[in-house]
């Protein structure tokens, strides 16, 4: 068989592999440590490259944090402005986690249970769950509800497809944000040319930002941050949401371009993402991340204010999927 999946058995725990052995693409996750897509290698400019950042050793000795791999956000993505937010009538605390701010929600910490693994004709994939109550009960009283979110990983037809179902097992209505933060490489390979690059978003416009967090104002796109007709990666300095996305056949496009391969990466996502954040790390010249959400950065209190942030909130029963792909193509022109 074309696909199939594999086990390690790591420092921190098993590591689950997907293998595409006709072309040589791969996955690694690791539930242990947020369900975290941690190494994805696609075929790139003639060989088989890896795509996702993460620190060597990432397996054995999980850093913490959000800056390596593929986070998982949830139930909510970036800040929450003075890790405080009022809902129906009650206020809520979080722990700061960013200055005065929480930041990045629950799950990407967290130690997800592996509901199942495949593969059969048409790829190889894994299933991780999350449940605010069962993998980080004691989220329980900085939430309103319990909120369960489970991720498919697909690697197959020379892709990787990620599908998350978000669902609402309470009698509570369930605010909540979802997001993802990968780490990208550009250029495919370390020591390439930044000029060399091009950087293409499919946003028309930006939320107004002070300190990081949006004063509820959405402005047409600024030159900075207008990646409609490509920008190289070279110089980019970047923490800023996006917004006015621009879709086509229900899909939005970010891609990344290695002209000296003739190569581009695409970060493909359906129209539950409204908003796109994208970060350079300081210190990491040729990281990008390109993440997706479907709100904005402090939508639980911009919506409290009126504002269409993007702010969903399930009822007893309701369930949300959305999907996100990555993949790869040889360069067409802009």
């Amino acid at each position: 068989m074309r696909y199939r999946v594999s086990t390690a058995t790591r420092g921190a725990g098993a590591v689950y592999q997907l293998h595409d052995d006709e072309s040589g693409a791969s996955a690694s996750v690791l539930p242990i440590s947020g369900f975290n897509l941690f190494d994805l290698r696609l075929p790139l400019g003639g060989e088989v490259r890896p795509v996702i950042e993460a620190e060597e050793g990432f397996a054995d000795h999980p850093p913490g944090g959000a800056g390596q791999g593929t986070p998982i956000l949830f139930p909510f993505p970036n800040r929450i402005r003075g890790a405080s937010f009022e809902f129906q009538g009650r206020r809520y605390t979080l722990p700061a986690n960013q200055g005065p701010n929480a930041i990045h929600g629950f799950a990407f910490e967290a130690s997800w249970e592996v509901v199942g693994h495949e593969s059969d004709e048409g790829g190889a994939s894994v299933t991780g769950r999350y449940q605010i109550s069962r993998q980080t009960p004691e989220r329980l009283g900085q939430w309103p509800t319990d909120g369960v979110v489970q991720v498919r990983y697909t690697l197959g037809a020379g892709r990787l497809t990620m599908t998350t179902t978000i669902s609402n097992p309470t009698a509570s209505d369930l605010p909540y944000g979802f997001g993802i933060h990968p780490y990208f490489r550009l250029p495919f390979q370390k020591g390439g040319d930044l000029e060399r690059t091009r950087v293409i978003l499919p946003a028309t416009k930006a939320w107004v930002l002070e300190e990081f967090l949006p004063t509820g104002e959405v402005q047409p796109v600024p030159k900075r941050l207008d990646f409609r007709s490509g920008q190289p990666m070279q110089g980019l300095r970047l923490d800023d949401v996006l917004t006015g996305l621009v879709y086509e056949d229900g899909w939005a496009f970010g891609r990344l371009i290695d002209l000296d391969r003739n190569a581009e990466f695409r970060l493909v996502f359906d129209r539950s993402f409204r908003e796109l954040v994208v970060y350079t790390p300081p210190d990491r010249p040729g990281v990008i991340s390109l993440e997706p959400y479907t709100q904005t950065t402090d939508a639980i209190n911009l919506q409290g204010r009126g504002v269409d942030a993007g702010l969903r909130v399930l009822r007893h029963g309701e369930r949300d999927e959305l999907v996100i792909r990555m993949e790869t193509a040889s360069f067409q022109g802009f």
